[in-house]
């Protein structure tokens, strides 16, 4: 099969694209915590741009996102939480992954220091409108945590994504 310059140079370019999208993420670290035949993905994104992805797997039929984030702060030695609970629900205050922590109450100007709660059930991201207590954990669920700034999670792309680009661009074959 021939490929032309033409499309090995867009197939470099989209590769060029997914790579430059990859690192601009800032994902510091990946974990898995838990077992089951049930999984979600918890990510956690800090004010300076650092990003941590879990994948929390479990077998209880009734989870919520919130029992997720109480059991990977349990599994994880380098991470704390700080929460405040209320007959309403609970409202997370601070984070902490290694090095990275952010703390705040939504109290200073302007008034965007606190955990935004995000859900990702089909398509876009968007602002949790409930408690991560509220949220019931199902099979598949994208659930973010983005400090100090009501904007979208960062976009984490596939995994192999980049891979599927670089192969389909050099390692072709051509006939002659």
């Amino acid at each position: 099969m021939f490929i032309s310059f033409a499309t090995r140079s867009v197939a470099a370019l989209a590769c060029s694209v997914v790579l430059t999208t990859a690192v601009s993420a800032a994902v510091v670290d990946t974990f898995a915590v838990g077992t089951g035949n049930k999984s979600a993905i918890i990510q956690i994104d800090f004010e300076n741009g650092n990003g941590y992805l879990v994948n929390y797997s479990w077998s209880a039929s009734a989870q919520s996102s919130w029992d997720a984030m109480l059991a990977i702060d349990a599994a994880l030695p380098n991470m704390s939480m700080q929460y405040d609970t209320y007959s309403f629900g609970v409202f997370l205050t601070g984070v902490t992954i290694g090095a990275d922590t952010n703390y705040g109450q939504g109290d200073v100007d302007p008034y965007e220091n606190y955990w935004h709660f995000w859900t990702k059930d089909s398509g876009q991201w968007e602002q949790a409108m409930f408690g991560a207590a509220d949220r019931p954990l199902t099979n598949g669920n994208l659930d973010a945590w983005v400090f100090g700034s009501s904007t979208v999670p960062q976009n984490i792309p596939a995994p192999g994504a980049a891979v599927v680009f670089m192969a389909s661009a050099f390692f072709t074959r051509r006939r002659r």
